[in-house]
């Protein structure tokens, strides 16, 4: 009798943990649901590709399914994810509002408004050009205008502001300021421009300057890091050209001239990493260029121009994104018929061209790429150096948008000049 009431113990003891055990994996899976944020400009390694999601292509006659939609104002801000939350930034009227939805409902959980007095010179729209950064539950802005806002993530409150045109003389250019901030431990960095600085730190606790670079001319292209043997450097494409400058401090370390010779020209691809490598790209007669870290004993850290060509590939605004040895971009000027490029970095060689796609944004998951076009199309193609491949087509928004996408936790988050759509990936309609 006693031996059958241990025996009864130990099976409760048993099936116990087998729960305890089924409850550690599904919160394992859960958690790891949202274990990939994109919380900035280009995602969580700021190149535009995650490795954290295995992406299945709908079968035939299949899309992926809507999630939700929601109306937006004004802008090409992207929108950011992070920790089942949707953030972006519009203009309604004559505010600039950062919005905070539920990523299951798009729900508005918070919002955060304030008064814009930018006006585009050229008609454009008059919204938010610039995407958030998110870090250590604090999220910071930068309109077009040029004013910064930082705000607790959680519920908005406003943390502290600056205004980048009155502090530092910052340029309004040709559209606006544009560039989005880089956050790095409790550095912020802002591509400022101006007769006072080119590269600007702040704190992102409290926002007082904590260093700035000698003058360059800001321009549309953000700020991304570059780490190696210990260092962490701040790379930028300036309105002259290539600069480098340590994280901590805001020293110089590098800087190469690359620019068009033609004034109404703007630098809007951001610097792209590739190992020890940096990939620069513009149109306006620029081209394409390929920079080397190099790091020896005894002589100081610096970069060193491995070739440059201006008719591989010339990115307008959209960062082309890396696998193995090989780029996948858009060449040409958006407003020209641009065709999308896979170019060989070692040969230096054009191995595919394909038109009539329009331009737009790329994201790389393992060896497969997303474009987002600006005709409002969601292009799934692999990342075959051979030829050009679809897997999937989906029309998803409209014509004439130009923001970034996010990617992260199975969901995809994109928006043109009207609309906010969450697509599930991993449930067809």
């Amino acid at each position: 009798m006693m031996f059958l009431k241990f025996y009864g113990f130990m099976k409760q003891i048993a099936s116990i943990k087998i729960c305890f055990s089924i409850f550690l994996v599904c919160s394992s899976l859960i958690s790891s649901t949202w274990a990939q944020n994109w919380s900035r400009w280009l995602g969580p390694n700021n190149n535009g590709s995650t490795d954290s999601l295995v992406l299945e292509i709908p079968g035939k006659s299949k899309n992926f399914s809507t999630a939700w939609n929601i109306s937006v104002g004004a802008g090409w801000s992207s929108p950011l994810i992070e920790d089942g939350a949707v953030f972006f930034h519009d203009r309604v009227g004559s505010n600039e509002l950062v919005h905070c939805l539920d990523i299951k409902t798009g729900e508005e959980l918070w919002s955060y408004s304030y008064r814009s007095g930018y006006r585009d010179d050229f008609g454009m729209a008059n919204g938010p050009r610039s995407t958030p950064a998110l870090s250590k539950g604090i999220i910071v802005t930068h309109g077009p205008q040029g004013l910064v806002h930082a705000l607790n993530s959680k519920d908005g409150t406003l943390l502290w502001s600056r205004d980048l045109s009155q502090d530092f003389a910052s340029p309004k250019g040709f559209f606006g300021r544009c560039s989005s901030p880089l956050i790095s431990n409790d550095h912020v960095v802002f591509n400022v421009g101006g007769p006072r600085s080119g590269l600007v730190a702040f704190s992102l606790v409290t926002g007082e300057t904590k260093w700035k670079s000698k003058p360059y001319g800001n321009d549309y292209a953000s700020p991304v890091l570059f780490s190696s043997d210990g260092q962490t450097f701040c790379l930028a494409f300036v309105r002259e050209g290539f600069l480098v400058v340590e994280l901590e401090s805001g020293k110089e370390i590098f800087f190469d001239s690359f620019r068009s010779s033609i004034n109404a020209s703007v630098n809007a691809a951001s610097p792209l990493v590739i190992g020890n490598q940096v990939f620069l790209s513009s149109c306006y007669g620029v081209g394409a260029g390929l920079w080397g870290f190099y790091s020896r004993l005894n002589s100081p850290a610096s970069f060193k121009k491995i070739w440059s060509e201006k008719d591989l590939l010339s990115c307008h605004y959209s960062t082309p994104v890396a696998h193995n040895d090989y780029l996948f971009g858009f060449h040409g000027r958006q407003e020209r018929g641009p065709t999308l490029r896979c170019i060989s970095l070692k040969k230096r060689s054009l191995t595919w061209e394909v038109s009539s796609l329009g331009s737009g944004n790329l994201i790389k998951i393992a060896n497969r790429i997303l474009t987002f076009t600006d005709r409002g199309e969601l292009i799934v193609f692999s990342c075959d150096p051979t030829h050009f491949k679809i897997l999937h087509r989906q029309q998803i928004l409209g014509t004439g948008g130009r923001s970034h996408f996010a990617i992260a936790g199975g969901v995809l988050v994109a928006r043109d000049q009207r609309r906010l759509i969450c697509l599930n990936l991993k449930k067809f309609e």
